[in-house]
């Protein structure tokens, strides 16, 4: 291999390592994410976070065992919004950018707390999206969302967060 083609392959390596560090980091946000959420429903016996059309097994890696609130956290994945069983949590996948009305249209009332890294999720019916800014992840949050779909969010996360409304 000559030193051109070594360069190439390195700088492939690290933008698939920086990538993946980026998706652990965001699955790890999800995870305290809950820690700042209140829900109004029956309790079960886990705190669920529903994942949507992701092969991302960070989720599973890195949350499954842990726990929300005294509750252990389960790790579903799903394929289709129509698969969706009782949740906490709905982490909505790139790869669902173009079904995001019929998602919302789905988990009406169902006290889910939806939450993305989709570009303008928050202004287009999402609650939290996760976005980079100066090499940051940040959050902005969709409080009207939230609050429709009977949930609260505690003040020293809204805090951190830019506050969005939805583009009508």
């Amino acid at each position: 291999m000559n030193i051109k083609g070594f360069i190439i392959l390195l700088v492939i390596i690290t933008n698939m390592y920086a990538y993946q560090l980026e998706d652990k980091l965001k699955v790890a946000i999800v995870g305290k994410i809950a820690k700042f959420v209140q829900w109004n429903k029956p309790a079960t016996k886990n705190f669920s976070i529903t994942v949507l059309n992701t092969k991302n097994q960070f989720f599973k890696t890195l949350l499954e065992g842990k726990r929300v609130n005294s509750k252990p956290i389960k790790v579903i994945y799903i394929n289709n919004i129509n698969n969706l069983k009782d949740s906490d949590i709905l982490y909505i996948s790139q790869n669902s950018s173009q079904n995001l009305q019929s998602i919302f249209k789905a988990i009406k009332n169902k006290n889910i707390l939806t939450i993305s890294d989709i570009r303008g999720f928050a202004q287009r019916g999402g609650m939290i999206q996760l976005y980079t800014k100066n090499q940051k992840l940040k959050l902005r949050i969709n409080v009207s969302n939230v609050k429709a779909q009977n949930l609260k969010i505690k003040s020293s996360l809204l805090r951190i967060s830019t506050l969005v409304k939805e583009n009508k």
